[in-house]
């Protein structure tokens, strides 16, 4: 997709954002309120002007404006039109984050995956923004970041017997090479031979066997201080033997949307150069059912050295994380660690699809990520993790287990985060789970669209860029 600036529209298609207080001001359309998520069509010549209500002034924040934009394009691509002029008239909110907000609503709303269609639907290929908060390469970076948001959701969007842990290492390099970033992948010899059993244990039923992925981005060579970003990679989750049943196994390639969320992240930083220095770093397997699968009240050694009982197959995702945090730390020695991870179903529980559960030893960085995310219009809420919970990980038999000692389904999401923040070994952590948010079940939601959401990635992009 294209995206330009402009003074003036240019294109006949032009979407306009109104407050509800300015509706009536506009000719000829007397039966628009401006409500939000309200939207008409006007025609006039070959020119259809499609209005988006953002409704009153002073609810008109720039989620609402991100949302609106979104649900413009989609309007315009249910009209047949493939280019659109984007105009901020006086009423919407007009500072530079509402325009921002917009240009991400055009760039994101227009996302369709269609890969497996045979009669591929109309794509947007233009989008023109008509103001004068943002210059071009302003709009050019909000296209980058939005460019990078919609190939997170094509890798999670992909059949699991395509996005293996092979072809997730093949996407590493393909980033890497885009932008001149070093790439290493352990194979399963490797991974078994530096001592990372978790990772081999989880992989090690399949026929795709694991990898580890890092990706190193030096922005500021000057600098020795670095953040890593890890990401859960679970090309599909069966459950393994406690084998996930009808009703919830058939999403799960989505279980890889943490490592999208990395990936897209590390593309956005690569193109846009902040200075910075970032570790992106990716266990990837498919938990499958197999006969090497590992097995339920087994023991299995960490690459941390604390050994892990295994109370159940399907809790795979914290032993890929703790070994891949664990070998963060002692190969990077980052600063700090922020993990992003399809996690746990109580997340659903708690806060729905709408927002991230936020785990952290770290109040600064707790707090840097909750206003990039609030800035992002990916938003996170913070939890406790108190000393019961860490206790209710201890193991009778090994050092720690994978499910806690609590009844079946109590603060699963909590403890899940408990067992994580037992490799990170000190040093500021913070577990992001995406469980609700990377997985749009129903219809979209404006910019959020059905299937894959690509949820992370700019929020990453501004915690790194920004923070």
């Amino acid at each position: 997709m294209r995206v330009t600036a402009s003074r003036q529209p240019s294109f006949s298609t032009c979407l306009t954002l109104v407050a509800k207080e300015e509706a009536g001001k506009i000719r000829h359309i007397a039966d628009f309120s401006g409500a939000a998520d309200e939207i008409t069509v006007r025609y006039k010549g070959a020119t259809a002007n499609i209005i988006c209500g953002c409704g009153a002034k002073k609810e008109c924040t720039p989620d609402v404006i991100r949302t609106a934009a979104a649900k413009g394009v989609q309007k315009a691509l249910d009209l047949k039109r493939n280019a659109v002029s984007l105009l901020f008239p006086d009423g919407v909110l007009c500072g530079e984050a509402g325009h921002r907000a917009g240009v991400e609503g055009a760039l994101l709303g227009a996302y369709r995956f269609v890969k497996y269609k045979s009669e591929k639907p109309l794509q947007l290929a233009k989008i023109e923004y008509v103001g004068r908060k943002l210059s071009l390469p302003q709009v050019r970076r909000i296209e980058t970041v939005c460019s990078a948001v919609s190939y997170a959701r094509d890798l999670v969007n992909e059949n699991a017997s395509v996005m293996t842990p092979r072809r997730l290492a093949q996407e590493a390099r393909a980033v890497a090479r885009q932008g001149s970033m070093r790439v290493t992948v352990l194979d399963e010899k490797q991974i078994a031979k530096n001592g990372l059993g978790l990772l081999s244990a989880v992989g090690q039923g399949s026929s795709t066997p694991p990898r580890l992925i890092v990706i190193e981005y030096n922005g500021n060579r000057a600098a020795k201080e670095k953040t890593a970003i890890v990401g859960k990679g679970i090309t599909f989750d069966s459950g393994g033997q406690n084998l996930k049943p009808t009703g919830h196994i058939e999403t799960m390639r989505l279980d890889m949307a943490g490592a999208a969320a990395v990936l897209g992240a590390m593309k956005a930083i690569a193109a846009i150069r902040p200075k910075v220095n970032v570790v992106g770093c990716i266990a990837a397997a498919h938990n499958a059912i197999g006969r090497q699968a590992y097995f339920p009240g087994d023991i299995y050694p960490s690459f941390a050295g604390k050994t892990v009982e295994i109370c159940s197959t399907d809790a795979e995702g914290r032993l890929v994380l703790a070994d891949a945090i664990a070998y963060c730390r002692k190969v990077f020695r980052p600063a700090q660690i922020v993990d992003l991870a399809t996690l746990t179903g109580g997340i659903l529980l708690a806060l729905g699809e709408l927002v991230a559960g936020l785990f952290s030893n770290s109040d600064r960085l707790a707090d840097r990520l909750f206003t990039s995310g609030e800035k992002a219009g990916e938003r996170l809420w913070r939890f406790p993790l108190y000393k019961e919970y860490c206790e209710s990980m201890k193991s009778d038999l090994a050092d720690l287990r994978n499910l806690s000692k609590f009844k079946k389904g109590y603060a699963g999401s909590i403890t899940g985060a408990a067992f994580i923040q037992e490799f990170a070994g000190g040093i500021p952590w913070a577990h992001i789970d995406i469980a609700g948010t990377a997985w749009n079940e129903g219809a979209s939601r404006g910019e959020v669209p059905q299937y894959a959401t690509g949820f992370g990635v700019r929020l990453l992009t501004d915690f790194l860029a920004n923070g």
